[in-house]
């Protein structure tokens, strides 16, 4: 197991949704500094909310990590790469490759906008953990108490939707590129993607509740609405104020419409087109909600995982219910076996170990965008990739990935 298991943080509900805001507004207010030991024996402090966001400025060339990048540009495998890498709250390397868009000829950086997809799972159960630390609700309610209309919700609670142990089917994976291309097209209410999940989910439920670990889109665009039914906010308003705000995070969105790109063009391998990619219309972000709406960059992704390991987001134990790996009701330990090595997941972070440190992360792929975000969290030591493609035609991305993500560590523990 990649972390001893721990008893699940309890957190109840302690007030009335009328004074929600008022809650949310300071409930991180009394994080000071915050000290801790990672496994190499150094000391890593930083501060918590009262801190002003540092100008960062990358320390570090490191030209192994740039000859990785640079030949998956030059291999056609993405036509832009980005990569950041931070420790406690030091922008190490940052970096980026290629071009972010064909037209204009765009150069990449590290401040380059892409849609992270997946990734953004772990900020909306970050914003299921800030209404609990409200007293708005407890991370054991049923969905029932928020969707009491939706199938069988009183059966499954947001504690197993934060950690696909719901048994949740899917609404967006397995769909035709012609039931896809709506989605593309136009922008969704939460009342219609609330209609999408019950209705097109085949099946809505693929597992009985808390038997098996079982990814699920729909438990976290599910998640999504809560939020914005709680806090009477969109999930882009909410994340802003509440998430990216307090971590510091100046490039980060959940666009309010499809049609908004600020700079976020995606691809499709295709040899035989121009420049070797096809042009690929991402998904509306109001289609994919909490499961995937965000857009951002490498460098406020690493300053994400610094904030919320350091304290500026969320509560210890707040955190500490994210990291925990989920257990099953049979007492087993809830592994997710189908990706590429196995994690136990916590609230949507996949926890695992890398050589004897643990750590937290999570991928993400979207029509046109690729992307992973992993941290040890012991030395709270961060790596942020970023791709504007796909890359489902390209046979050698994995690898290529592995290898510049391994480098990238690589680098950060020597510095």
């Amino acid at each position: 197991m990649s972390f001893e298991p721990q008893k699940p943080v309890s957190l109840s509900r302690r007030a009335a949704v009328g004074v929600l805001l008022a809650g949310l507004t300071g409930s991180a207010a009394t994080h000071h500094l915050v000290t801790s030991t990672g496994s190499n024996g150094r000391k890593y402090a930083s501060f918590g909310p009262q801190s002003k966001p540092k100008v960062m400025t990358p320390r570090h060339e490191w030209p192994s990590v740039d000859a990785l990048a640079q030949n998956i540009v030059d291999q056609k495998v993405s036509p832009a790469v980005s990569v950041s890498v931070m420790r406690a709250g030091d922008l190490l390397y940052s970096k980026g490759f290629g071009v972010t868009d064909f037209d204009s000829g765009t150069l990449a950086n590290g401040r380059s906008g892409f849609r992270i997809a997946s990734i953004s799972k772990q900020f909306t159960a970050a914003a299921i953990m800030v209404l609990a630390e409200a007293g708005a609700l407890s991370v054991d309610d049923p969905l029932s108490r928020f969707l009491p209309a939706f199938p069988r919700a009183a059966d499954i609670t947001l504690r197993q939707m934060m950690s696909h142990t719901a048994g949740l089917g899917d609404y967006i994976n397995g769909k035709s590129e012609d039931q896809l291309m709506e989605a593309r097209m136009r922008d969704f209410s939460s009342d219609e993607l609330l209609r999408i999940i019950e209705t097109t989910s085949r099946p809505l439920y693929k597992a009985q509740p808390g038997a098996r670990w079982a990814y699920s889109n729909s438990g976290f665009s599910l998640l999504g609405i809560v939020v914005e039914r709680l806090s009477g906010q969109s999930l882009g308003s909410f994340s802003k104020k509440h998430l990216f705000d307090r971590a510091g995070m100046t490039q980060t969105a959940i666009d309010a419409t499809c049609q908004a790109s600020e700079g976020c063009h995606g691809y499709r391998n295709n040899f035989r087109a121009p420049h070797g990619f096809d042009r690929a219309q991402a998904l509306a972000p109001s289609f994919i909600g909490g499961a995937g709406a965000i857009r951002s960059t490498t460098e406020d992704l690493v300053l994400w995982h610094d904030a919320l390991l350091s304290g500026k987001v969320l509560k210890p134990e707040s955190v500490q219910a994210m990291l925990t790996p989920a257990v099953l009701k049979n007492g087993k330990p809830a592994l997710e076996r189908g990706g590429p090595e196995p994690l136990e997941y916590g609230f949507g972070l996949g926890l695992g170990r890398y050589e004897n440190s643990p750590f937290a992360a999570h991928g993400g792929r979207v029509n046109g965008f690729t992307g992973h975000l992993r941290s040890l969290t012991g030395e709270k030591l961060s790596v942020a990739i970023l791709y504007n493609c796909d890359c489902t035609g390209a046979a050698a991305f994995t690898g290529m990935h592995k290898r510049l993500r391994a480098e990238a560590f690589k680098q950060g523990m020597l510095a």
